[in-house]
């Protein structure tokens, strides 16, 4: 996401009639009439607006409220031609606490109380170490390349070396706030390093 594309519409999508057992049973076709009625809201709004497609779920990204409100016109107008009904939700970013703040509709009491204890959680200082297989030959751009995402997110990183370790495998110490080392891990899966987990040796909280 740009950093000026700080307001966001979230779309849950399904199918009209709301028979689930339908839509399992046809979830190809009915995931290319998402995909086409996400195709159709994009060139509905031009570049104002980015829309992604994820599974029954689109997002759309803007500098502007406003601009999300036409983007919401679209969206309807297109789910009413595919057979399709949506919820939506308006959220901004905040770069204060780090995460998308609903706005549209507010959150609730509870939803603020369970995004603050999720703020505190991670903030919380510990170490694990992540094991993943890799080829013999990515090992090197792997290795940078955990470095270099340590660095972005505020992390300690130490390659391990341990008996029980294959050949095709490497486990890093990552240290730091827990958010920044669950962003670490996201970032290794999906950098297409697979097979990753927390191994007992080396892990606990500091």
């Amino acid at each position: 996401m740009p950093d000026d594309q700080d307001w966001r519409l979230e779309v849950d999508l399904e199918q009209s009639n709301g028979h689930h057992g339908a839509l399992e049973r046809l979830v190809g076709a009915v995931h290319d009439e998402f995909s086409r009625a996400a195709a159709d809201a994009q060139a509905a709004v031009g570049g104002s607006v980015a829309i992604t497609h994820d599974g029954h779920r689109l997002f759309g990204y803007a500098s502007e409220q406003q601009a999300l409100a036409a983007a919401r016109e679209a969206i309807e107008s297109a789910c009413g031609h595919h057979g399709l009904k949506a919820s939506f939700a308006t959220s901004h970013w905040d770069a204060e606490l780090d995460r998308w703040r609903r706005v549209d509709p507010p959150e609730t009491d509870a939803e603020m109380q369970t995004a603050h204890a999720e703020e505190v959680d991670a903030e919380r200082i510990e170490t694990q170490t992540l094991v993943c297989d890799v080829g013999a030959t990515l090992r090197p751009s792997l290795e940078e390349a955990m470095g270099e995402w340590a660095e972005q997110m505020g992390l300690q990183c130490e390659l391990v070396e341990h008996p029980h370790l294959l050949t095709t495998q490497v486990a890093v110490k990552v240290t730091g706030p827990h958010g920044g080392i669950e962003r670490f891990r996201a970032a290794l899966k999906t950098s297409a390093w697979n097979s990753i987990r927390a191994d007992g040796f080396g892990t606990g909280l500091i």
